[in-house]
This record gives C-alpha cells, structure tokens and sequence, in this order.
C-alpha cells in the first residue's frame, strides 16, 4: 500500500496508539490537512472520517522510523558502524558566556545561548520550545518564541513531557515562510523524530524541509507523568509546586530546589510508576537524528554537545564567534562518555525488549 491507500484506523491506531507506542507528540495532529484527528492525554483519536491523505502515519516518530533514511537527508550519510551515539561530526563540553542565560539556565546553558542567538540575529525567524504555564506551576506548554527574552522564559528542565508541541510547527512555518527564513525547533529524541519526518514529507510545495533549521535535540532518559510529579512533591516532600524554582536529575536522584531552605530529592528509581507509557519503547537516548544534541550528564554547569551536521556545525560555530559560548575537549571529564555509553545502551535496550 502507498500514500492514500491507508489511512489512521489501518496504521496508527492498532500499531501506535493500541500498543501503547504512542510519543504524544502531536505530529498526526497537527499535520492532519482535514482536521479529524484529536490529541487525548493517551494519544489522538479520530473523531470524523479518515480520507486517507496518508500524512498522519507519515510524520509519526513511532510508525515505520526509517533511521537511515533520515540521516541521510539530515547528515548526507548514514552512521558508521563505530558510531555508538549516531553520526558525530564533533563532541565537545560548553557552558554559556550571556549573563542573561546563566542567571535562568538548567546546566551550561548552551541550548538557550544557541536559540537566543538565533533569533537575537535573525538567524531564525521563531523558535519552537518547551515553556512553563503562566496559570499552573511546572506545566508544560508549547511556546514559539520571536526575542531572546521570550527564549529565556522557556529555560530550565520540567522533566515532564510537552503534550502537542508540534501544535506550533504550522504557525512557525508560515512565519518562515513569508520571511524567508527558517525557524528552529528544540525538542526531545521522539520530537526530533518527528520533525525530521515532517521535513521529509514528499509534497515539493509545502516546502517543510525549508521552513526549519536547525533542529536541537535534548539528551532524555525518559518523562514523568505531570500528575504524579505533583502528588510526590505534596505527598512525599511536603513541597508546594509553585514554591519549587527548580528541579535537576543528578546522580541517579530527582532533586527539587524550593525558594526558601534546602533542596529535596527521590531515587529516579522510586518514579518508574510515573514513567509515560510511550517513553518506554524509545531507543534514543541522545536525539542521534537533531542537528546539535545536548544534555549534562551529571556536569555541574556544563553541557555535552554533540554537533551531527554541517548546519549544526555552522550555528555553534556562530555562537563562537560572537563570544557566547566557552569550550572545552570532552576529553578533560573520561566518565562523561562512559556515562553516555552506558544510558545510551540502557535505552536502547528497554526500547527494544518493550517494541
């Protein structure tokens, strides 16, 4: 069967959704030219006839993922063999120089110093993110940012996850699109995913893969039911989640920072009950399909970055030259790449006993 012959009730929903695959990532939604398709906390369900277009199972990141492929048109090759974290231009440690981001940011710094910089430049017209509701405390929500401040709003790690962040890659888009310039996405591995399908949609017209650049990928273990984080912090912490400014995995502990007195913190290990149903079947650890993937890997300020394509390679190298960023070898911290080896396997592993 081909594009038009299938539609959601013969891919996604027994392949996906039924299986409890589903990333929650928005993508079908969004990308549905007719509307049928609605966003559930379990998934999207269809709530009028499918015409089979074809572009929901298309742009899923859990639906016939074509690794290869993808790296291909992302990288110009696919990985080596010798390639344990994808393909890998350069590896290097980095934190920020902006005042601006180090007062707000989670590690380093370097995923808000590279998108502020961006669209500080007019290097991206928007940039796609992860924010915090205004109205309740530590909710996601999907942002598109247009200034550095905007960007500076959005920084800092939830841990749990953004529901339909691609909600906002069509309206991005068209600001691309009647600029002339491209707008970035920052998202995590299934939502790096999930744009790389998006911009390989085979409709010449609509241009997807010109309306983005570059795509940032945020290193994940998994996410934690938003829900469940707030009953631990009441229950178990005796913590008010609008007193919390700030929450940090570090060594194999959640810890959460209130605004008055010491941080608290739980086993990672004891939040396996909150883990989403969808982040179990996932293989990718460090987002291996984005043009620049970050994480800490338990550095205290700073970050891990991995620079996978010649685009990626150019908007880091910008932030060097306008004195954002500092660098250091990776070589200087061994356990980082050990420590990367070992949760990538990790993930890699749980994803394919559970798929």
């Amino acid at each position: 069967m081909g594009v038009g012959e299938k539609g959601f009730e013969e891919t996604l929903k027994p392949e996906v959704v039924e299986k409890g695959f589903c990333a929650v990532c928005g993508a079908c939604v969004s990308l549905c030219p007719f509307g049928v398709i609605e966003l559930r906390p379990s998934g999207p369900e269809l709530v009028d006839n499918c015409l089979k277009c074809g572009n929901c199972y298309s742009v899923c990141p859990r639906y016939e993922l074509d690794a290869e492929a993808i790296e291909r048109f992302a990288f110009g090759r696919p990985r080596r063999p010798d390639e344990e974290f994808g393909v890998v231009r350069k590896m290097l440690l980095a934190r920020s120089r902006d005042e601006e981001v180090l007062k707000v940011c989670q590690d380093g710094g370097v995923v808000s110093t590279l998108v502020k910089h961006l669209v500080s430049s007019g290097m991206a017209i928007a940039a796609v993110l992860s924010g915090v509701s205004l109205d309740t405390p530590w909710l996601p929500e999907p942002r598109i940012a247009i200034n550095g401040q905007e960007v500076l709003e959005c920084a800092g790690s939830r841990y749990s996850y953004t529901l339909n962040l691609m909600s906002n890659v069509g309206t991005s888009a068209l600001l691309g699109f009647l600029e002339g310039r491209k707008a970035a996405f920052v998202g995590l591995p299934c939502q790096v995913a999930a744009m790389r399908k998006i911009q390989m949609l085979p409709v010449e017209e609509l241009g997807w893969h010109k309306a983005f650049g570059p795509i940032i990928g945020l290193f994940c273990t998994e996410t934690f039911d938003y829900d469940g984080l707030v009953k631990l912090m009441r229950e178990k912490l005796g913590l008010e989640p609008g007193d919390v400014v700030k929450m940090n995995i570090k060594k194999g502990r959640l810890y959460f920072y209130p605004r008055e007195g010491e941080p608290k913190a739980v086993r990672v290990k004891e939040l396996a009950d909150l883990v989403r149903q969808g982040c179990k079947v996932c293989t990718d650890f460090s987002a291996e399909l984005a043009d620049i993937s970050v994480g800490s890997l338990g550095l205290e300020g700073w970050n891990v970055v991995i620079i996978r394509s010649e685009l990626g390679e150019d908007v880091f190298n910008s932030a060097l030259k306008a004195d954002l960023l500092e660098t250091r070898p990776i070589e200087e911290e061994p356990q980082v790449i050990d420590v990367l080896r070992r949760l990538t396997e990790m993930k890699r592993k749980r994803g394919e006993k559970r798929s």
